[in-house]
């Protein structure tokens, strides 16, 4: 069965059907007999009134992301070795043509710069602030006092769904225009037994001098196998007035990070 029927069943909720469809494809077996089993086990729960409907909905969200995943990552494993080499000759091709444009492109620039200095002098005045290179933001003055993002354990506990946030660093720069792009390198733990992903939509901004929450400028989804550990960047553009915020994950308030500058 190709993606596009696959896609079909999971958009109509025929989720019986899917997992008997997935098990036909190579590799992810013991994923997928995972998470059919949380999915009979949920249907047990709802059956005899053991969970509630907002708690299964939560569930069964979970289970169709989760079966995404599977979809997108078994369609990459059955595309062809000679497909395979085609797209990877294609793309050295394609790194090569831009690296000779970028190299003409600065040559150019030389020749402009060169054209375009005073006949005498420094070219910089004494005064001038430092320019950043072309293409590279320059690093802000302002690191970030991380002192206030301690590890966060989400369902402590639970077999099925712990998952441990940790900060691994940060990184500021300046956009221009008195705004940063606050970069945040998040490492993701997940501790259960289903899959799970580390994605930027579980991560909001918050701050006295805005009027609402700050979405991340960014998406990542990073797919995480049961017990492993992954990382990703979150990235958010604020102003540099705002000095101290709040980073809270997964809409949980008492999981959050306090940043200042």
């Amino acid at each position: 069965m190709d993606k596009h029927s696959l896609l079909e069943l999971l958009a109509d909720n025929q989720l019986g059907e899917l997992f008997d469809a997935l098990k036909h494809k190579q590799g992810y077996y013991k994923d997928l007999i995972l998470l059919e089993s949380q999915w009979n086990d949920l249907r047990t729960k709802q059956r005899n009134d053991l969970i509630s409907n907002e708690a299964a909905n939560v569930e069964l969200g979970q289970i169709r992301s989760s079966l995404l995943d599977l979809i997108e990552l078994s369609e990459r494993q059955s595309v062809p070795v000679a497909a395979q080499t085609l797209t990877t000759t294609n793309s050295k091709r394609t790194w090569m043509l831009g690296a000779a444009a970028f190299v003409g492109l600065l040559f150019l620039y030389g020749i402009y710069r060169f054209a375009a200095a005073p006949d005498s002098g420094d070219a910089t005045s004494a005064g001038s602030l430092p320019v950043a290179p072309p293409g590279k933001a320059a690093v802000s003055s302002r690191p970030l006092d991380v002192t206030g993002a301690q590890p966060l354990t989400v369902a402590a506990g639970d077999a099925y769904y712990e998952r441990v946030y940790t900060l691994v660093k940060t990184a500021v720069e300046s956009t221009g225009g008195g705004k940063s792009l606050i970069t945040l390198t998040v490492g993701f733990n997940f501790k259960g037994s289903i899959n799970e992903i580390l994605s930027s939509d579980k991560f909001r901004l918050f701050a006295d001098e805005l009027p609402g929450p700050l979405a991340p400028v960014n998406y990542i989804g990073v797919f995480a196998n049961s017990r492993s550990y992954v990382e990703g960047d979150i990235k958010f553009e604020l102003s540099d007035e705002i000095r101290r915020f709040t980073i809270i994950i997964e809409g949980k308030e008492d999981k959050k990070w306090v940043f200042s500058r």
